[in-house]
């Protein structure tokens, strides 16, 4: 088996040369990296089921950005494969066929109010990156692709095939890697850049799924709230059958008259599931609202009294599901989104649990709470805990790469939000922003409006990608991970 690459993994005095190298691989391609970036960003790739189609079976927008992304590692030299329009692959062949793995997605949450820049276009603002997908994951992904052909562009073998897993499905089910795992062999060590530095070795256990009323007579026609069920709703709004007049105004609550209706609408702060502390839930704000106003029929009072309780805060206390442990912290439970269809409200539930919690015993909890109070309970997604030893050679590559660019000694960590790596036995959450570190107000977090990424932390992490694929090229991959 060759000796590749620079080899810092074994010689750290070789790493300030490379460091030097990798400044000036930056300076030069930015421009071209600014623009890809920009041809990822321009797409809206979220999932659009009813025009699903063979190729594109989570839409035309993610098959798009799926497409685009290809033709980008195509044009750099990589050799590329569309896996049905599921999952892409970008492969640098190495000596062995023995894969070093990196995956990230193209496709995005819904873009949602409150943006100020075009989100399908990539605005530079005072050295940050906005527009959707800059952050999450379009951005970190190109990074890591970037890195790759630092090495490429220096002809130089590698000892182990570099695999890039392009996803079209992270947001809404991961389906596309469950896909792709039934035609493809596992690589033996996988990172997402979908994460944050310096590592991520562990993600809370998660359970998705529903509350629906029973049949409600009254006054509500119609509510809707939210755009994603793995997000902290940033504006709910009902059509109430009752005269705008009857209603009193409230801090955070809209009322209005059109088309012959009332409609109250609610604002929150918009957040991703996994850091809800962060956001305002809007369906909390309007059922409470509504719940209070008196226009309601007895049926439709107690149901909305039932979701302010269970929505009440982010802990799962008003579920009676609340935990917590050493490892992850607390157990988090969000109401993403709202909808009625035939006189029955249906509300989205997303659970982040951690291993003080068993999931069987929280879906029993689930199931009895609900039919106590007249309601049904369907879970549409479960996995567990997904736990790495931080200690292990593969995490302690990453680490030492993320260390020896920023000089940055914060310990790994874990998350409540759920990353690719779960899906494989020996994976992790790898950048790119860095765990901790805030950015100005105007800056939107994933998911959010304005989502954005500071320059320098995309500089940064093509840097510690660069060397971590060294690192990880240096493992034995036969051996203990």
């Amino acid at each position: 088996m060759c000796v590749a690459l620079d080899r810092v993994a074994s010689n750290p005095n070789a790493l300030p040369n490379l460091l030097d190298q990798l400044d000036r691989f930056w300076e030069t391609h930015w421009d071209e990296m600014l623009a890809d970036l920009d041809r990822l960003v321009a797409i809206e790739s979220v999932e659009d089921l009813a025009h699903a189609a063979p190729g594109a079976p989570f839409g035309p927008g993610p098959a798009q950005a799926l497409e685009t992304f290809l033709t980008i590692a195509d044009r750099m030299g990589f050799t590329t494969k569309n896996v049905d329009g599921y999952a892409g692959i970008a492969d640098m062949v190495g000596d062995s066929p023995v894969q070093v793995g990196i995956i990230g997605h193209v496709d995005v949450v819904p873009i949602g109010e409150g943006w100020t820049v075009d989100p399908l276009r990539v605005t530079v603002r005072d050295s940050f990156l906005l527009g959707r997908g800059t952050s999450d994951d379009k951005g970190p992904l190109l990074m890591s692709l970037y890195a790759a052909k630092f090495w490429m562009d220096k002809g130089r073998a590698l000892p182990y095939t570099l695999r890039y897993i392009v996803g079209a499905n992270e947001e809404t089910g991961m389906r596309d890697v469950e896909q792709y795992r039934k035609i493809h062999g596992d690589p033996a060590v996988v990172f997402t850049p979908d994460d944050e530095f310096p590592a991520c070795y562990g993600e809370k256990g998660q359970i998705q799924g529903a509350i629906t009323s029973p049949q409600l007579a009254g006054v509500i026609q119609d509510i809707q709230g939210g755009i994603a069920p793995n997000a902290v709703p940033g504006s709910a709004s009902a059509l109430v059958a009752v005269p705008a007049v009857r209603l009193k105004p409230a801090d955070g609550i809209e009322i209005e008259t059109r088309d012959g209706g009332t409609f109250v609408t609610a604002r929150g702060v918009q957040a991703h599931a996994a850091m809800p502390e962060s956001g305002t839930s809007a369906i909390l704000h309007l059922v409470a609202y509504l719940a209070a106003s008196g226009i309601c029929s007895p049926a439709e009072q107690q149901w909305l009294s039932c979701l302010e309780t269970w929505l009440g805060d982010f802990s799962g206390m008003g579920l009676g599901i609340a935990s917590c442990d050493e490892a992850f912290g607390p157990l988090t439970a969000v109401g993403g989104m709202i909808s009625m269809q035939n006189g029955r409200i249906r509300q989205t539930i997303d659970i982040r649990f951690t291993t003080a919690s068993d999931p069987d015993v929280l879906e029993k909890t689930l199931v009895s709470l609900t039919q106590s109070a007249g309601g049904v309970w369907e879970t549409t997604r479960l996995a567990p805990v997904f736990l790495m030893n931080p200690e292990s050679p593969f995490m302690q590559a990453l680490i030492s790469s993320y260390r020896a660019v920023t000089g940055d000694n914060q310990p790994a960590f874990t998350i409540g939000g759920g990353t690719y790596a779960r899906h494989f036995p020996c994976a992790a959450g790898f950048g790119a922003s860095v765990c901790g570190k805030a950015y100005p107000s105007w800056v939107g977090g994933m998911h959010a409006a304005d989502e954005g990424v500071a320059i320098a932390d995309l500089k940064n992490a093509f840097k510690v990608y660069a060397v971590a694929i060294d690192r990880l090229m240096a493992l034995d991959l036969c051996g203990e991970l």
